[in-house]
């Protein structure tokens, strides 16, 4: 059902905002409202792009008294639900970052990305635990956990956050921490935007100096091979090491490195985050040596700036369909259904099927949330496939399924956060990336401090129906 506004009652909240409001057919509506996943096609009642704090929680409060639901996007990589018919809250215009050099902190606003963070952090030689690439939004991917090649040393971002200031159910902005309302603070740490809008966040930052990291690329071809080797050698690995090996559909791009365009290949990758680059180095030989001579070999020292270059994300917009599993050990017959779904003869559609490694910081820790259920899987598998059309994301849909059913004997039937998408943040799988006992939490929180469920365009924890 479409929800109209009333103009008198708009007018009011624009009257209000620092920022703007887009009604549907408005100018600026539409840009206001598309996510960087352009599969994700969303259509508000509103889209409020925010200013500051007090923006928000003007914008929640109207979504609270016209009974619509709120969500938030600051750049729209991971839409768990559409905010189809609520209100959009649009942060990417709060890119504020302060960095403390002295305390090892730093405060972002709610749409800042990860870039914005390293320009501020790298001239201290410090850095925060970003994930694959620096183009996506810090809040957004801290509040479903967060981990990426820094990941087995120092955990997920999540468990680094100090501070956030929230902007509640009720329209009201509380600060939180581990001494002020700590049970909304535990929640906060991965429960992916249930419990109110952050507008700010204050979190640890690491000394990272110069890292050891890239991609041993062989074609498709070699991949049981690869996949045999990798498994032996990760797993005596340090924490300083975190891995990852990907099939990839290299598409036939200018920007590309020559060598793999339009290939299929497969990609042994990682970093290494120790004090001696040297260190990271003697770690890799034996896979050098073992797989011989690959189509490209680009590990080497790198600043923490450009770590991007390990996983080779897209930067601009474009339409996909993901879907993610946990894994146990790689056991040989785990790695012939990998091969059988992603190697030479798949006719795999996805543009990568990617495995990264779990383990050391990343296990569970009693005193946070786990965002990964458990906590004891030992690899996390994310498949991502094009969807330009609905043609083509049937297609990628069907193939993901495929996937997820050649690899169920090897799961551990836990989820994470972060890595759901559209239908694929079922209740179930949202409720499978946490553990039963911090579920019960989770849902009384969201009694408590958001009964209505005004917070459920998200990886949504309804709030159970109160007893009489």
């Amino acid at each position: 059902m479409e929800t109209v506004i009333q103009g008198s009652t708009l007018q009011t909240l624009r009257a209000g905002l620092r920022g703007t409001a887009h009604a549907p057919g408005e100018e600026g509506y539409e840009e206001a409202s598309r996510a960087w996943n352009l599969a994700a096609h969303q259509t508000p009642a509103l889209v409020v792009v925010a200013k500051d704090a007090a923006d928000v929680m003007g914008a929640v409060r109207f979504a609270r008294e016209g009974g619509l639901g709120v969500g938030v996007m600051a750049t729209g990589h991971g839409v768990g639900a559409p905010c189809d018919g609520g209100v959009l809250i649009n942060t990417s215009s709060m890119r504020s970052v302060r960095v403390d050099p002295v305390d090892r902190t730093a405060r972002v606003e709610a749409g800042a990305l990860w870039t914005d963070l390293i320009h501020e952090s790298q001239p201290h030689g410090l850095a925060g635990l970003m994930g694959s690439t620096s183009h996506v939004g810090v809040v957004g991917y801290t509040l479903g956990g967060g981990f990426g090649w820094l990941g087995r040393k120092y955990g997920f971002n999540a468990a680094s956050v100090r501070e956030a200031d929230v902007v509640t159910a009720d329209g009201e902005l509380m600060r939180l921490s581990a001494e002020a309302h700590p049970d909304l603070f535990w929640g906060l740490g991965g429960g992916g935007g249930n419990f109110g809008v952050v507008t700010s966040m204050k979190f640890d930052l690491y000394p990272v100096g110069t890292l050891y990291g890239g991609d041993l690329i062989h074609p498709v071809e070699k991949a049981a091979e690869v996949l045999d080797a990798y498994a032996r050698w990760s797993a005596g690995l340090p924490d300083e090491m975190s891995t990852g090996v990907a099939f990839l559909n290299v598409p036939p791009l200018p920007a590309l490195p020559e060598p793999l365009r339009g290939k299929s290949v497969i990609a042994l990758r990682g970093c290494y985050c120790g004090e001696d680059p040297g260190a990271g180095e003697e770690l890799v030989r034996p896979m050098r040596e073992e797989l011989g001579e690959p189509i490209m070999d680009t590990f080497g020292a790198m600043p923490f700036a450009a770590m991007d270059s390990i996983s080779m994300d897209p930067v601009d917009p474009m339409g996909t369909r993901q879907h993610s599993e946990m894994l146990g050990e790689l056991s040989p017959e785990a790695i012939e259904a990998l091969v059988e779904v992603a190697g030479a003869d798949s006719g795999s559609p996805l543009i990568v099927l990617e495995l990264r490694q779990l383990g050391g910081a990343l296990s569970r820790t009693a005193d946070r949330l786990s965002t990964m259920g458990k906590g004891d899987s030992k690899f996390i598998m994310n498949g991502i496939g094009p969807a330009f059309t609905p043609e083509m994301a049937e297609g990628v849909v069907a193939y993901l399924a495929r996937v997820a059913e050649a690899t169920r004997p090897f799961q551990t039937g836990d989820t994470y956060v972060n890595f759901m998408e559209l239908e694929g943040a079922s209740a179930e799988r949202v409720k499978a990336a946490h553990t039963a006992e911090d579920w019960e939490r989770l849902v009384a929180l969201k009694v408590r401090y958001d009964p209505h469920n005004i917070f459920r365009f998200n990886r949504n924890i309804a709030p159970s129906k109160p007893q009489r």
